[in-house]
């Protein structure tokens, strides 16, 4: 079967901007194949800001390889951080110390 990467980037678009974090990933992915690390770093960036740890992660990994401002890696630090602080509930606590498959953090 022959994948059609145009169409591929063009419906991960599409709901990466219906708020998919794993499409908003993805393209991050891609871009970072594709050498352009600025598009990436946004497209991980957004993500982060939507509450995705791998993307954290991604940008820590640009930063320590130097294709991240430390600025950049604060900001994504920053980002999440707000992100947890919104969505903290004590039932959420609660859940995630019974049992560490509930973790949210």
């Amino acid at each position: 079967m022959e994948v059609d990467k145009k169409k591929a980037v063009y419906y991960l678009g599409l709901a990466a901007m219906k708020g998919s974090v794993f499409a908003r990933s993805n393209l991050g992915i891609i871009e970072h194949r594709s050498g352009n690390m600025d598009r990436a770093l946004k497209h991980f960036m957004i993500a982060v800001r939507l509450g995705y740890s791998k993307s954290l992660e991604d940008i820590k990994e640009f930063y320590t390889n130097g294709q991240a401002t430390k600025e950049d890696y604060m900001t994504a630090l920053q980002s999440y951080q707000e992100y947890l602080s919104e969505i903290k509930s004590a039932q959420r606590d609660k859940a995630a110390a019974a049992d560490e498959r509930n973790r949210y953090y």
